[in-house]
């Protein structure tokens, strides 16, 4: 055999894998941009706190920035405010926009970390890919969260750090995109970490003088950053959401509340495990035999998410806002996980076959297709719970007192309405998913509620929102007075 024969014959399974590789990304970008595409047509973003978002910028035409995040508000605000600014558009159709946006918004990021690799380094993809898969589906009930935003901006700074800062100008435009680190999300520290290991990690390879003024001025900025957010973890501006996500993740609520699972969770971790075996398989066994346990693992998670599939389009608890929404963190963790394994990986030179195999496309693909599953299950429990929540609304006049919306005679309705009906946030909700401009009806918040973000009983000062007319509410309303 001639080395022209060799090489041919290490060439085919090359360009065989670089294949499956591109599919594969394309694969996950495609469904993500489907899911959310089906997602948007309900305004499932709005789901908790995302109908604030919504009103309060449509109120102002302008950014509500309140909190030490604005990088990540400007980014997922700005459609909306163009097209409060710009357009006729209703409140409900900017809520769809919205929730594409807030949903897209981590897939589209990642998908630059494609063009920011070098065209021998595109199997390092494979790494966003896996926080989509595992860190971010898990949270996608809950759009409107942060975490999955600045995790995707992360993978884009980590992977210009890596692979690309090696000219004068690169080097600047990496500090640059730092600065906006500052307010990514206070609980992004973790990820700011990561990039301080990578630092660490590459002063150690610095080879002239240059290359160490400039990881010694990143490393510079990142301690400045992470400062910054530890600040903002240790005082925060709203302590009870700090309460909030320790207990979901002390109690376990991310995975199990109110007799519902959060699938999605559960598929993710069984293909963290399944990946893990896989290199580890490769590292610790013969070439032959590693390949053949690998491919046994891969197999039996393909058949895992094949039950996870039919599990979130049949099983009633496979479905768990409230777990999802206690998942909002798991972004961050997971891509902190993922960034450090990636640093180590690089630093080390370990060989791309421990981790970069056709098995581990097997189960990015077998995951992808379980997670998709589950997230077209939850927009179908979405649209029920907005359906009746318009018939809700155009069958009543008036205020509508909360305790008579939780027990209809319709157990399915009831069940949608207990798992995704957000009290606080209710009579905003009515007004954005009104059936008409006209405002017939509002759901009111439960008795003795203290946190009232909007009193319905008090009409004049609903919010002033363009195209919405209150006039029928008022008439109910001051008629029953």
């Amino acid at each position: 055999m001639t080395d022209n024969d060799g090489f041919a014959n290490n060439a085919q399974p090359a360009a065989r894998d670089a294949l499956i590789l591109k599919l594969t990304f394309g694969l996950v970008l495609i469904t993500s941009a489907a899911c959310s595409l089906y997602a948007s047509l309900d305004a499932r973003g709005l789901y908790d706190d995302g109908v604030v978002y919504l009103v309060s910028i449509c109120r102002r035409e302008w950014f509500w920035l309140f909190d030490q995040r604005r990088a990540v508000q400007v980014l997922r605000q700005a459609p909306i405010v163009l097209l409060s600014k710009y357009s006729s558009m209703s409140p409900f159709q900017r809520g769809q926009v919205f929730t594409f946006v807030l949903l897209a918004l981590p897939p589209m990021l990642c998908a630059l970390c494609w063009f920011v690799l070098p065209r021998c380094r595109k199997a390092w993809i494979l790494f966003p890919l896996a926080f989509l898969l595992i860190g971010s589906a898990p949270t996608a009930m809950e759009a409107i969260g942060e975490g999955a935003i600045a995790a995707s901006y992360f993978w884009i700074l980590l992977f210009l750090f890596l692979f690309r800062t090696r000219s004068i100008g690169s080097q600047r435009l990496f500090l640059l995109l730092g600065i906006p680190a500052f307010q990514l999300h206070e609980g992004a520290f973790p990820l700011t970490g990561v990039l301080l290991f990578a630092c660490a990690m590459r002063v150690r390879a610095a080879v002239d003088r240059r290359e160490r003024i400039f990881v010694a001025a990143s490393a510079l900025l990142f301690v400045a950053v992470f400062a910054y957010q530890i600040r903002w973890t240790a005082y925060p501006q709203f302590p009870g959401n700090r309460e909030d996500v320790l207990r979901g993740l002390m109690r376990f609520e991310f995975l199990y509340v109110q007799d519902h699972l959060n699938l999605p969770v559960v598929t993710a971790g069984v293909a963290a495990l399944a990946l893990t075996a896989g290199v580890i398989l490769q590292a610790a066994q013969p070439s032959r035999t590693a390949r053949v346990w690998a491919q046994t693992v891969a197999f039996s998670f393909a058949l895992f998410a094949m039950a996870a599939i039919a599990a979130a389009l049949l099983v009633e608890q496979a479905f768990s806002p409230f777990g999802q929404l206690q998942a909002r963190y798991f972004p961050v963790f997971v891509s902190a996980a993922l960034g450090a394994a990636a640093v180590l990986l690089l630093s080390f030179r370990v060989p791309h076959r421990l981790w970069m195999q056709p098995a581990t496309l097997v189960i990015l693909i077998s995951l992808c297709a379980a997670q998709t599953a589950a997230d077209i299950a939850a927009s179908r429990r979405w649209h029920a719970f907005a359906v009746d929540l318009r018939s809700r609304l155009a069958n009543a006049h008036g205020l509508i007192p909360w305790e008579t919306t939780l027990a209809t005679g319709d157990k399915r309705a009831d069940l949608n309405w207990r798992l995704m009906a957000e009290e606080s946030t209710m009579p905003l909700t009515s007004i954005v998913f009104a059936p008409s401009s006209r405002i017939e009806s509002i759901v009111d918040l439960p008795a003795g509620m203290t946190r009232r973000l909007v009193d319905p009983e008090k009409p004049d000062k609903l919010p002033q929102l363009r195209g919405v007319d209150y006039t029928p509410y008022r008439s109910y309303f001051h008629g029953r007075k």
